[in-house]
């Protein structure tokens, strides 16, 4: 988990480099592309069996996480990476709490208390960023992005919890079922989307970083997909907080820049509530909908 943390947090910084070439559609067309073609090839390799139709979980699993991706990709093109890590690493909140309507897990009070003060983080981070006086860019709109990032941290946490229903699946098959699906989404939305503004002429260099959002985004996935298989999807993530730091200490860097105090206390309550939920005892996992069990 903590490799697959670094890995994400390069394939967000990558991300953020190249917002003025190429439209958050395209880069999540780039990421799943990418991530199809390497995880396909792997599933070959090693010979694992492909899934497409059934189980039906799959395609909760799949649907969820492409909608969490390209809403966390507008996000990390529209506002500081670092702010937008730590509101979509809020994920495992959302796992305790909707696992009561999916799995039938009933959340405990720890769980209720983490989301609030979580809650009250995000309105922190969202209050400090849109009173700060930006220059203007299309690319720095924290009033879309940072509800963007929020809809993410859900929806991320539907997808995963449907990812541990889906533990006697190879990992290899699922990240190719979730990438195909994606690729295919985005480029829908890729097609139908308008044009909002002007991009700049893309070079080779550019070209490079995108494909490489989507090698690190492949190796980010298979080493997430394992960790969730294998443990309690609401406990197991504590070691994906790190992607956070590791996003921000490059941006500071590079751009010897960082969040001002009312933001940095936001994005603290929020990762304090995450790690909250993490430190909690697992509780059994319970499957609601026996009818998704695999044939």
């Amino acid at each position: 988990m903590l490799i697959g943390s670094i890995f994400f947090a390069i394939m967000a910084l990558l991300a953020e480099s190249v917002k003025e070439q190429f439209s958050f559609p395209m880069i999540t067309i780039a990421r799943s592309g990418v991530a199809t073609i390497l995880a396909l090839s792997l599933a070959l390799v090693a010979r694992a069996k492909l899934v497409f139709w059934k189980p039906t979980t799959l395609w909760f699993r799949s649907i969820s996480g492409w909608i969490s991706m390209i809403f966390g990709f507008y996000a990390m093109t529209h506002y500081d990476v670092e702010i937008v890590l730590a509101i979509t690493n809020s994920y495992p909140i959302w796992v305790a709490v909707l696992s009561w309507p999916i799995l039938g897990v009933l959340p405990s009070k720890r769980s209720w208390c983490a989301l609030t003060v979580s809650c009250v983080g995000m309105w922190l981070v969202y209050a400090s960023s849109i009173q700060l006086k930006h220059e203007p860019s299309a690319f720095s709109q924290p009033q879309t992005a940072i509800p963007a990032a929020i809809l993410a941290s859900m929806l991320s946490g539907v997808a995963l919890i449907n990812l541990h229903r889906l533990k006697d699946l190879d990992a290899r098959a699922i990240v190719t079922h979730f990438s195909a699906v994606a690729t295919s989404c985005s480029f829908v939305v890729w097609l139908l989307l308008p044009m909002q503004h002007e991009y700049q002429p893309a070079s080779s260099n550019n070209i490079l970083l995108l494909l490489c959002v989507g090698v690190a985004a492949t190796v980010g996935q298979l080493c997430l997909t394992k960790a969730f298989a294998s443990g309690p999807p609401a406990n197991v993530s504590i070691v994906g907080l790190s992607q956070v730091a590791v996003a921000a200490l490059i941006k500071w860097i590079v751009e010897q820049r960082s969040p001002n105090m009312a933001t940095l206390a936001g994005m603290g309550l929020i990762l304090a509530s995450t790690m909250l939920v993490m430190m909690e005892r697992p509780k059994e996992v319970i499957v609601a909908d026996p009818q998704d069990a695999l044939p």
